[in-house]
């Protein structure tokens, strides 16, 4: 057997890209990624790793590469099938995805990140049922997995039955207390449930959390707007929006009326 060894270099490379990766600093990620793939151009797990981080970055085509050729070195990687399947979802390539997906099932039949994609794929496609099925697996496979409560809630969301997606939710907290997407959700369900202050209370505690979270922002605006604050609406939108401009487009029609009401 061939052990490979990593320069001090080359490991401190790897060890700040996952450190950068986990505090959703994705660019930095990317960069300490490519630095340490210039010199081990074939290490499928760093190949994941830089995938992972333009996933966040919504750079699928970049991470699809890097899927690609994570598979074509090792094609019995199962993360690395799990991730280009995810990564496929996002593309609208359903069928390559599922194929994915149920290889790397096969692969590692414990791996929940595979089953959460699965259920994804399903709900996509409209095919609900089975979708919640398959959540169910997730979570049996691993119950403290943050996505896939994110995930069905956000399905239960779709279905306007919020109390169900506020159990997930709930459960996504306990969990974990310290992660801002959690609370900016339960803000948003709590604000189509009719409890303002409980909204507020939440969307405050995602940006005490999290505070360059743009979605963060923009979604306490829209509650300010809904509480009839025009001019705070505007102000949390605009902030949202100069964190992350991709949301503006989403919340257009919003940002619209806080303008128009706030004359």
């Amino acid at each position: 057997m061939t052990v490979k060894v990593f320069s001090q270099e080359t490991d401190s490379l790897v060890i700040k890209g996952n450190d950068a990766l986990m505090k959703k600093e994705n660019v930095t990620a990317a960069n300490y990624f490519k630095e340490y793939l210039s010199k081990n151009p074939n290490d499928t797990r760093i190949l994941v790793a830089l995938g992972a981080a333009y996933i966040n970055l919504k750079n699928y085509n970049d991470a699809l590469q890097c899927f690609d050729k994570a598979v074509t070195l090792d094609s019995t990687y199962a993360r690395a099938l799990s991730s280009r399947g995810a990564c496929l979802i996002m593309l609208n390539d359903f069928t390559r995805a599922k194929q994915d997906l149920i290889t790397a099932m096969k692969l590692d039949p414990e791996d929940v990140m595979t089953y959460n994609s699965l259920a994804t794929l399903f709900a996509y496609q409209g095919d609900t049922a089975t979708a919640f099925i398959t959540y169910e697996n997730a979570i049996a496979h691993d119950p403290k997995y943050l996505e896939t409560y994110w995930n069905r809630g956000a399905l239960y969301l779709n279905f306007n039955n919020y109390e169900r997606a506020l159990v997930d939710v709930n459960k996504a907290i306990e969990i974990n207390p310290n992660i801002a997407k959690s609370f900016y959700f339960r803000g948003t369900l709590y604000k189509y449930l009719n409890e303002y202050d409980k909204a507020m209370a939440d969307f405050n505690k995602a940006i005490e959390l999290e505070p360059d979270n743009g979605e963060a922002y923009v979604r306490r605006g829209i509650l300010y707007l809904a509480m009839g604050n025009y001019t705070k609406a505007i102000e949390d939108m605009e902030k949202g929006y100069g964190i992350n401009p991709d949301l503006k487009e989403q919340t257009k029609d919003y940002y619209k009326e806080a303008k128009e009401k706030s004359k």
